[in-house]
């Protein structure tokens, strides 16, 4: 096994740091072993607890594991091709197996070798309680497969074991998130440089792509784009072309070794009219006015009530969703709502994706807007990650 630098990867202090996290925690909730199952759903976001327990993935790389309280971590890949790959770019995990495509085979037979006694205890990654699937991600037959060879074990739900260890970021990927960000403002800024009524958006989703990969970046990645009349929400790159005074909103996200930033990059195409100009600086200002709050120890209930006190002052109702955690996914702290009770707190070296919006009381469409960015809760508040103006873009006709 040679650790290549053919991909960005890991210190073997920080795979250590991570599992004497996520043991501890085995531990409390008595249990023996994890298992985990592949899963490329939602841009790879529904694997990435298996991801941070072995560093593998990107590209739609199927990857499951075997983590056991105390024994050797054993980690399964797709065919003989990737064994080699992931033998020869990561030094985590000596013992990366060929599934063959049968996933529950191997898992079985690694069970069998560990030798639990009776009764013990083996929690299932992903099997309910994930943010964004709360009905579980783990394929029925692969599962009661390991169920069938083993009833003499108890197996529960272990997602939150994971899901709360990964919640806090360590310097390490902190600094992953960072070059994320960069990847994803360098590849908005070469897009919009070459953005013009006319353009369609698939080429302008095309340069995208391009920058990001060139810079590092990995796939799959999000990009969720809103433009047009009618204004459609979509995921899917279309050849429609840009036109005068379209008003272009998005969601732009960036990995690099799986790790995610998301910026937001608003444009309009010709002269932003100055209604919309002012509405983006008042949610610009409240971005601005709401990060040096959101401090190490407070609850994100309180948040809320100042996040909807704020804007309600501005003269404007306050969006959903204005932040959730972010790492290889969807990570702990989520505010879906902001005036629900919630017992969670900040903590420092949390990673948020902060983005607060206005809905205009009037229900004028052009009048709803968010300004956010990927920010660190830091001991002194979030500190915004990116460096790009918060400004929107003046697309030339």
């Amino acid at each position: 096994m040679t650790d290549s630098n053919l991909i960005p990867t890991f210190s073997l202090k920080e795979r250590d740091s991570r599992w004497h996290r996520v043991r501890q925690r085995m531990a409390a909730a008595k249990l023996d072993c994890l298992i985990g199952f592949p899963n490329q759903g939602r841009f790879e976001q529904l694997q990435a607890n298996t991801r941070y327990l072995t560093q593998i993935g990107g590209y739609a790389t199927e990857v499951a594991v075997v983590f056991p309280l105390e024994a050797e971590v054993t980690t399964f890949v797709q065919s003989a091709n990737d064994v080699d790959f992931w033998s020869f770019v990561q030094n985590w995990i000596p013992d990366v197996r060929n599934a063959r495509r049968l996933w529950s085979d191997p898992i079985i037979k690694r069970l069998k070798e560990l030798k639990l006694p009776p009764r013990s205890r083996v929690g299932v990654i992903g099997l309910t309680g994930l943010i964004r699937a709360p009905e579980g991600v783990v394929p029925w037959f692969m599962f009661e497969k390991v169920k069938e060879a083993f009833p003499d074990l108890e197996f529960v739900s272990a997602t939150e074991v994971v899901l709360e260890s990964r919640a806090v970021k360590s310097a390490e990927e902190i600094a992953f998130i960072e070059k994320a960000e960069v990847i994803a403002e360098t590849a908005v800024n070469e897009m919009f440089a070459i953005a013009r009524a006319g353009v369609p958006e698939n080429v302008l989703y095309a340069e995208m792509m391009r920058s990001m990969i060139t810079n590092g970046g990995e796939l799959p990645t999000m990009i969720y784009w809103i433009s047009g009349e009618p204004e459609l929400r979509h995921l899917v790159p279309t050849p429609r072309k840009l036109k005068a005074g379209d008003m272009i909103s998005n969601e732009i996200e960036a990995k690099y070794a799986g790790y995610i930033a998301q910026i937001n990059a608003p444009a309009i195409v010709g002269p932003v009219p100055d209604r919309l100009h002012r509405i983006y600086e008042t949610a610009t200002k409240l971005f601005e006015d709401l990060c040096p709050l959101v401090l190490p120890g407070k609850k994100m209930t309180d948040l809320g009530k100042e996040y909807v006190e704020i804007v309600k002052g501005l003269g404007f109702n306050p969006a959903p969703w204005p932040m959730h955690g972010r790492g290889l996914g969807d990570d702990l702290p989520v505010m879906q709502n902001p005036l629900a009770e919630s017992d969670m707190v900040f903590e420092e070296g949390h990673v948020l994706i902060f983005k607060p919006g206005m809905i205009p009381r009037d229900g004028a469409a052009d009048a709803n807007e968010r300004v956010g960015d990927t920010v660190v809760v830091t001991k002194t508040g979030a500190r915004r990650l990116g460096k790009r103006p918060l400004a929107m873009t003046e697309i030339p006709l």
